[in-house]
């Protein structure tokens, strides 16, 4: 039988009461860790967007409705892309009125005057063409050495596609956010013929085998490169064992653009891939632990402020109803760099090198003011699973605040992550609408393929083009033995 309070004296009431409120405030962490848990989206932390579940994509909706509405078209300042005119058409096509609007006479073969002009812009009707190479040997009349001509490059077997069909399908199976069947079948549906899988899965192992050079070429430039951003985002394999991750890493450096695969998330997959090993300029990154071990040879690290601003309204979102506990310090943080990032583009504007000092100096104050206010208000805070993310976050941009204003101070250096950031969208656009990948070799292939291309566009390169280089081979010549009968 529970004994009765009743009987109870006087400590052992204050002992239970303590223990009650001990109960309700590990109680209440857990509540508020939880519901951070449940509001987590893109907007507050580092998440994608398509990850968002239906209270995220009605909340960002909510916040859509209540802005301004942005006018349509074109922004201001947007020079824009249209069709432009030709003054040498390949087809000039006469319309002229086949009947008099008066009397009715007809009009045929009499001269008009032109008086408006439309160009059309179209494509012909997508029909193959079959063209016969016919390879001739040739007895030598002083040696009698006969010689065969050789096949010319990238022709095989009695059948076989020309280098515009191969690389039309390579680049719908490396870039059409299609799997290899649909892109097959869209080509099938294009050409009239029957396309097999195996001859578009063929062509992507091709394309890959032949970027060998090209990749060594790439890590070599991004290497050098004085500023280069590097980022990793989860992808999906599909193993025999069942599904299983893999990451998709990401370097750029201005116009060049590598993507990469490991099954790893480590040192093994970063030093592996033999970019950030010896490299020694500024490195733009998030705030990963992986990449700490590289800080030490490196000339700076400039922290992505996008993601700083999205874990700092996930933090303000903590505070309970009605109460500034927590905004009262993220908010003050958030202003300091986005003030920051606008001086930044004012002196850029202006020609400018550097900031003023007493601009920049001012604008540290308040950052460095409001985040020791963070860490001051949640260094005796209770959070289940140990100290409270308010003072994590606000301990790091204590420690890494060189790393997070770098960018105020070289002005080379971007304010985000985003130029890394934004080609991994179709990565994970290609991982939406064609599936998982069957391996990570396969992955490899793919990111290969993708930076290739995304170089090559960089570069003023068509995509289509670029397949076709990579998919040519050199001519050559075969020799025959003597032909006998003529000796």
């Amino acid at each position: 039988m529970a004994p009765d309070p009743a009987s109870w004296s006087r400590e052992e009431l204050l002992a239970a009461l303590a223990e009650r409120d001990a109960v309700i405030a590990a109680l209440m962490a857990e509540v508020e860790q939880l519901k951070r848990r449940v509001g987590m989206d893109s907007s507050n932390f580092s998440m994608p967007p398509g990850s968002d579940g239906p209270a995220a994509r009605a909340k960002r909706a909510k916040k859509t409705k209540n802005r301004s509405p942005r006018p349509r078209g074109g922004q201001p300042g947007h020079d824009g892309h249209a069709l432009a005119w030709r003054s040498s058409p390949d087809q000039v096509t006469m319309v002229g009125p086949q009947s008099c609007c008066g009397c009715g006479q007809t009009l045929a073969g009499v001269e008009g005057e032109v008086v408006a002009r439309v160009q059309v812009f179209d494509t012909p009707p997508v029909k193959l063409q079959v063209t016969e190479y016919r390879m001739v040997q040739v007895a030598c009349p002083a040696c009698r050495w006969t010689t065969r001509a050789a096949t010319p490059p990238g022709l095989a077997g009695p059948c076989c596609y020309g280098p515009n069909v191969r690389a039309a399908t390579a680049l719908l199976a490396c870039a059409g956010h299609m799997s290899i069947t649909r892109a097959a079948d869209l080509m099938g549906v294009l050409l009239d013929v029957p396309v097999s899988t195996g001859f578009t899965g063929g062509l992507v192992k091709r394309v890959a085998d032949r970027l060998t050079g090209f990749e060594s070429a790439v890590k070599n430039a991004l290497r050098a490169a004085p500023v280069l951003h590097h980022d990793e985002s989860p992808a999906r394999v599909a193993a025999d064992d069942g599904d299983r991750l893999l990451y998709v890493y990401t370097a750029r450096a201005d116009r060049l653009l590598w993507f990469g695969a490991a099954d790893n998330r480590g040192h093994d997959a970063l030093d592996g891939f033999g970019i950030l090993p010896g490299y020694r300029g500024t490195l733009v990154r998030d705030d990963y632990v992986g990449y700490a071990t590289y800080d030490q040879d490196l000339a700076a690290v400039q922290l992505c402020c996008a993601h700083l601003l999205r874990s700092l309204r996930g933090i303000g979102e903590l505070d309970p109803d009605g109460s500034r506990v927590q905004r009262c310090w993220t908010e003050p943080v958030m202003s300091a760099l986005t003030d920051a990032k606008a001086a930044v583009a004012q002196a850029h504007t202006e020609g400018a090198t550097a900031l003023d000092p007493q601009v920049l100096d001012a604008l540290r104050a308040r950052y460095d003011e409001a985040v020791a206010w963070g860490i001051a208000t949640n260094t005796h805070r209770d959070w289940p699973s140990g100290r409270h993310p308010g003072y994590t976050l606000a301990k790091r941009l204590q420690t890494r605040a060189a790393q997070v204003w770098r960018f105020t101070v070289d002005f080379a250096v971007p304010f985000t992550n985003n130029p890394c950031e934004q080609p991994q969208r179709m990565v994970k656009l290609q991982m939406k609408i064609g599936g998982c990948w069957r391996s990570v070799r396969t992955a490899a292939r793919y990111c290969l393929i993708r930076s290739y291309l995304g170089t090559a566009r960089n570069h003023g390169i068509h995509p289509l083009d670029a397949l076709r280089d990579a998919l040519s081979e050199a001519p050559g010549c075969h020799p025959e033995t003597p032909d006998q009968s003529q000796a």
